[in-house]
Order: structure tokens, then C-alpha cells, then sequence
């Protein structure tokens, strides 16, 4: 059964938000900051405003004295008095034509006094270091306090278990190494864009690239001080998200700017903004403390992260204003004893937000290349000491949760299986590294009505969008099945905030669990009724046995050790599975995960250079294409046990996280040479061979 979004995309009438017409729209553009920090002297709009057609100039006088943001409210709406990071928006133009806002854009004069900068996490933790804000703590949402320390974001601590310090003191092999990896982009294919419009009785419409609508209508409704009924916002398309698409500060000013001109508003950004400007994936340097007895028995796990926040913490979506994938340090192996705190730092860069399994692919990067290298220092094979620690079933993990089952044997085994050594050039040498991450899965609350049509048809409304995922495709194919209708009897659309009570949007591999469950309690009241009238359901998240996923890769590199080129010649990811709702979407996120793995591997760096992305296009920001690609192989390790009736465990966020460290792994056996820094170059490894003295020549 094709995707149902397949012919509208293919034709080219999807309606995306740059596609939304409303009449009298005019358009906005940004002036950016090219300082990461100074200090805003005058700006000059006139010249901007001179040009005919341009509806006005507005700068940060022209709007309330308040921030904003998803958990902590610290962005404001256009910077104030100082910027933060460099472009960061100073001033904003409207004007008929999005052409002719550019332009005005490029006329508005700003006069700078640049300010010192704190640019590097472990810098801004220093009691002298310049304050990216002078109280943190005061803003609506802030998870620390004056006794935190300065330019902190978060600080998360953990100890679970026995004496993490004496353990490791007692082990007998101890690696104590510090990873590095940076600032990324997400890489979807829609730049985001933001369309507002203002009744004359004050109800607020939003068309806007977001996940999440019903948690962006109550974030808007509690800037305004209104009921949530007066926003609404309407469906559209997304063109790829993968945590990036959920900012609240771009829709409030398009209001802003609707309410003052009277007139709906878009703002559409240009890709470079995109790259250099929006929300990026956390910047990390992981410290790993990991120990072993004289058999290489896990004895304690220390993990210390500190990551870069950037400018602002107003763009992660959760209460305690983290990455919660470094929760995750450790996770498929028994260890006794368990220690991680992680940091996220304010810095006068580019604010940092989520990114698919936002923290687990640093985390995981640092923790299982270490656990190669404590192999090395037992004297055993990496994979035999992962073998002799992985969990199995029935056992808790180092936080004490007992899942249904523990299936990280049975992966590892399905992906070393699948291994066929290929044939390398000659005078290069060959790697195998391999690398585990599990995960799981949770459903939360969403909403689902379903209507009978005149036709003999059945509607599903539904309150998530479409991000790429071919999530509404699931709903049409599971109501298909159920009702044994015809596929073109059987409808799936994605309905305005106005239309159902809630969602909890898009994210955390929790779509298809979280629909269909929300489905199959909407099918027994409908069929109830006879399927002859319309029903609402409303699903809250209920206690489930906890399900984790496990993933193993296993990559094949061989390095030309002249050059230090890393050519990927194979990667393998095994995934346990429990049912498969649609094979060809499932392939589709364990093939694209694998893809935006290798990327982190080996390409991926926005570049920060004094501050500034530096890779503001595509060009420059190196994100795989199919040619870059490695030749993958997936393997479905079938019979898990899932969540509920359809027996379910998430995949989105799974292939994704141990790629880079099972590339790391293979370079390392390769060479004997361990980078510990991200991407993995030609050059980085070139010097390292050299430091070594085991390049070739």
C-alpha cells in the first residue's frame, strides 16, 4: 500500500506553510547580528524604509520587554540592547514581497560595540568568564539557581548503585578519556517558516513548520494571557523536522507583526539562516571514567558531560531542560555502580535545542569507544567484553527498571552474523568496530476522532502532522485492515487545534504506539455505536511495562594509512523488533538513521569559528548524499515483546546513535590509533597516524 502522501508531494500540491496564500499577506525578513556578542548602539532604518512597498522597520523597542521560549523563557522576540550570538536578529522588515524584504533588510544600518565573547563551554564555567546572562535563574522556567554556578543551563546528577570512586578506584583496568563531538544541523529539507494572521476580534491564526501545535497554541495563549480556543493552529505539511521544528519566539513575532500592520505576515527563512542560526544539536566533551575487574566485568561507569547551549535555553522541550539521552550512558550493559552529571553551558554562540535522540549519539560515541578501549587494556576482544556485560533478561539496569525483555545478545549475534569481510586495496588496512544503544518506548496522550461520510467512507481526524514520517499512512493502513474497507474508502487528515482537545506532537519515537492505541480505543466505541456516527476519544499515557529496543552496528572500514582517508566499506545494524505495522516506512527511518549516523561520523561540523557558523550552506555543510553512502545492511532481529495490542516498539531514534562509534571502533582496530574527536577526517587521522609514528613512509 503506497504512502497517501505520496501523489500531492510527487505532484507538487502538498500545501507547506512557504505554500499557505491568505489574502493581503506580506512578507518579513531579518536583520542578523554578525557579532556573538555586543553591544546594540543605533540602528538606522531609514534608507529600508524609504523603498516603497516596505509596510515597516521594527526593532526590539517596538514590542513587549519580555522573553519567551518552549520550557525556559530567556529568547526574546529581536535581541535588546546586546546580541548574543551571531545571527541572532536585531531588527525585523515587513513588506509586500519577500524579494523586496530582503533587500530592505540588507539596508538597515546597525552600529556595534563589540563585547567580549564566551565561546567554549569549559571557558564560560570559569568565575571570570564574561555572563551570557547576568541571572540565568530569573527567567519564567529555569531549572537553576544562584548557587549553580554561572552560564548554566542545566545541571543533571546521577548516582545509582555502589560507591562510583572507590569502585573504580578498586577495579583493575580503568580508561579515563575525554570525547569530543560538535554543533550539528538537523538537515531536514524545508527551511522553517512561520505565517500569522489576526482576526478583528483578536483570534490568532497560525500556519507555522511546528511539530507540536497544541503544545505552540498553549505556549501563545499564555504569552497573550487568553484561552487556548483563541489560537488556532491550522494543519500544513512539514518537510522534515527531526527535533528542529518546534520554536515558539518566530510565530509570537509574526503575531506581533500581523496585530501592528493589520495584515497576515510570513516569515520564510533562507536555508543559510537555517544552518547559522536556528536551534543546533548540542556541542559535547564527554569525560568517561570506565572500569573493569581482571576479567573485564564491568565494575562502575562514571560519566561527565558538558555540552554547549549556546546563546539561549528556550528551544528544549523539556521541563528539566536537558539532554536525555546522557541518562542513557551505560544503559545496555550491567554495571554495579553508576555516576553522570551533565552541564549545558550558556555561550555566545548559536542557542543548541534537540536533535534526533537528542544526547544519546554524543553519549553513546564517548561510552562505547571507551569500552573499546578498556578492552584493550584487559587483554580481551571488544566484542567478548560487550558479550560478557550485556544485559539479559530479567535483570535491572544500572537505574533499577526491569524491562520485558533484554534482547542485546541476540542483536549483537544477528549483526556480526550478516559480517562479510569485502576486499580492500591494496597497501590500505582493514577495521571492524561495533558499537550497542538501546532505547525505549512510551506512548503519550493525543486525541482521534473518526466520521462516517455519505459515501460509505470513513474519516480519521487526527491531531499530529505529517513530518516525513509516514505517520498518517499508519493510521490509513491500520484502519483499513480494521474495517475492511476499500484503501479509497478510508480517509486520514490532519485537523486544526480547533477541532480536537489535544496532542502531544511529534517526537521521541512515540507517533505510532501513541495513534494507534488512540485508534484502536476509537474503533471499539464506533463500532459500538454501529459506525454510523461520529466518535472523539482522548488518550492519556498509561502505565506500560517498560519495552526497550536494542541496536548493534557493526562497521567495516579499511585507511589508507599515506593519506589517512577512512573509506566505510559496510554498515550493519541489527534491530530488535517487535511487530512491523508498515515494512516499507519502518525500512525507510532504520535506513535513514543509519544515514544521518554515518553523517555525524564522519562529515558533519557547522564550523564554529569566533563564534560564527562558518558552514552556512549546503556546500559546506557536508550532510551525506546517496553517493556519499556506504553500502547498509539491515537486520530485523523479530519476536520482541511491544507495547500494547499491536505489539510495538519505536525504531525512529535508534539506528542513528551507535554509528559513529562503531566507525571510530573499526578505525581504531584498523590503525591502532583511537580519535576522540568528531567527524573522523583524513586529516585528523593523518596527524594522528603521524604522532604515532605509524603512517606508512
Amino acid at each position: 500500500m503506497p504512502r497517501i502522501d505520496a501523489p500531492a508531494k510527487v505532484r507538487g500540491t502538498m500545501a507547506y506553510t512557504a505554500d499557505v496564500a491568505r489574502p493581503r499577506l506580506c512578507h518579513a525578513a531579518l536583520v542578523r547580528s554578525p557579532f556573538p556578542h555586543a553591544r546594540i548602539v543605533h540602528i538606522d532604518a531609514a534608507a529600508a524604509r524609504a523603498l516603497p512597498g516596505v509596510l515597516g522597520v521594527f526593532t526590539a523597542e517596538d514590542f513587549p520587554a519580555r522573553t519567551y521560549g518552549r520550557i525556559v523563557q530567556d529568547v526574546p522576540l529581536l535581541a535588546r540592547e546586546q546580541a548574543r550570538y551571531a545571527g541572532e536578529p536585531v531588527a525585523v522588515v515587513v513588506a509586500e514581497s519577500r524579494t523586496l524584504a530582503d533587500r530592505a533588510a540588507a539596508k538597515v544600518r546597525v552600529d556595534y560595540e563589540p563585547l567580549s565573547a564566551v565561546l567554549d563551554p569549559e571557558q564560560a564555567l570559569a568565575p571570570d568568564a564574561p555572563r551570557v546572562h547576568s541571572e540565568p535563574w530569573a527567567y519564567p522556567g529555569a531549572v537553576v539557581t544562584p548557587e549553580s554556578g554561572p552560564n548554566l543551563q542545566s545541571v543533571v546528577d546521577i548516582r545509582r548503585g555502589g560507591d562510583v570512586e572507590a569502585a573504580l578506584s578498586a577495579s583493575a583496568h580503568v580508561v579515563d578519556q575525554i570525547y569530543t563531538t560538535p554543533a550539528g544541523q538537523h538537515g531536514y529539507l524545508e527551511p522553517q517558516a512561520f505565517l500569522a494572521e489576526v482576526d478583528p476580534d483578536g483570534k490568532m491564526h497560525l500556519w507555522v513548520t511546528n511539530k507540536s501545535p497544541y503544545r505552540l497554541r498553549a505556549q501563545v495563549a499564555a504569552v497573550y494571557g487568553v484561552a487556548p480556543e483563541t489560537v488556532e493552529v491550522h494543519p500544513v505539511a512539514i518537510g522534515g523536522d527531526f527535533g528542529g521544528k518546534g520554536s515558539v519566539v518566530e510565530p509570537v513575532l509574526c503575531l506581533e507583526l500581523a496585530r501592528r500592520l493589520g495584515r497576515p505576515v510570513r516569515l520564510q527563512l533562507r536555508y543559510n539562516e537555517d544552518l547559522a542560526a536556528t536551534d543546533s544539536r548540542h556541542a559535547g566533551r564527554i569525560r568517561v571514567r570506565l572500569g573493569a575487574d581482571a576479567s573485564g566485568r564491568l565494575t562502575a561507569l562514571c560519566v561527565d558531560a558538558l555540552f554547549n547551549g549556546g546563546a539561549y535555553a528556550g528551544y528544549k522541550p523539556v521541563p528539566s531542560v536537558e539532554l536525555f539521552g546522557v541518562r542513557e550512558a551505560g544503559s545496555p550493559y550491567r554495571i554495579p555502580a553508576l555516576a553522570i552529571r551533565s552541564r549545558i553551558a550558556y555561550t555566545h554562540t548559536l542557542p543548541g535545542g534537540h536533535m534526533r535522540a537528542p544526547g544519546s549519539p554524543q553519549t553513546v560515541f564517548a561510552v562505547e569507544s571507551a569500552l573499546d578501549e578498556l578492552a584493550a587494556k584487559v587483554g580481551i576482544d571488544p566484542i567478548t567484553l560487550r558479550r560478557n556485560n550485556l544485559l539479559t533478561t530479567g535483570e535491572a539496569d544500572a537505574h533499577g527498571h526491569r524491562a520485558l525483555e533484554h534482547r542485546g545478545l541476540e542483536t549483537l549475534d544477528a549483526a556480526l552474523a550478516a559480517v562479510a569481510r569485502p576486499p580492500i586495496p591494496a597497501g590500505w588496512r582493514y577495521g571492524l568496530g561495533v558499537a550497542l544503544y538501546n532505547r525505549g518506548t512510551r506512548p503519550v496522550s493525543t486525541s482521534l476522532r473518526l466520521e462516517p461520510e455519505a459515501d460509505g467512507a470513513v474519516t480519521a481526524v487526527i491531531p499530529t502532522p505529517e513530518t516525513g514520517t509516514g505517520s498518517h499512512t499508519v493510521v490509513h493502513r491500520a484502519l483499513v485492515r480494521a474495517l475492511a474497507l476499500p484503501p479509497e474508502k478510508v480517509r486520514v487528515r490532519q485537523g486544526s487545534t480547533s477541532e480536537l482537545p489535544h496532542d502531544d506532537g511529534v517526537g521521541g519515537s512515540w507517533v505510532t504506539v501513541t495513534l494507534l492505541q488512540a485508534l484502536d480505543q476509537a474503533l471499539a466505541a464506533f463500532r459500538a455505536r454501529g459506525g454510523t456516527e461520529a466518535v472523539e476519544v482522548i488518550v492519556r499515557p498509561e502505565e506500560v511495562p517498560p519495552v526497550t529496543s536494542y541496536c548493534a552496528e557493526v562497521a567495516e572500514v579499511a585507511v589508507d594509512p599515506e593519506t589517512g582517508e577512512i573509506r566505510v566499506l559496510n554498515l550493519v545494524a541489527a534491530v530488535d523488533v517487535a511487530d512491523i505495522i508498515n515494512p516499507v516506512a519502518h525500512q525507510i527511518q532504520l535506513e535513514g538513521g543509519l544515514a544521518m549516523g554515518y553523517g555525524f561520523a564522519v562529515m558533519e561540523d557547522v564550523g564554529l569559528e569566533d563564534g560564527r557558523v562558518t558552514a552556512a550552506n549546503l556546500g559546506e555543510f557536508k550532510i551525506p548524499s546517496s553517493r556519499d553512502l556506504p553500502p547498509f545492511r539491515i537486520v530485523l532481529v523479530e519476536g520482541g515483546k511491544g507495547i500494547g495490542p499491536n505489539n510495538i516498539k519505536g525504531v525512529g531514534e535508534l539506528t542513528n546513535v551507535p554509528t559513529a562509534a562503531a566507525i571510530a571502533n573499526a578505525v581504531a582496530a584498523a590503525t591502532g590509533v583511537r580519535l576522540r574527536t568528531l567527524p573522523l577526517s583524513a586529516e585528523r587521522l593523518f596527524w594522528a597516524l603521524a604522532a604515532e609514528g605509524t603512517a606508512a613512509g
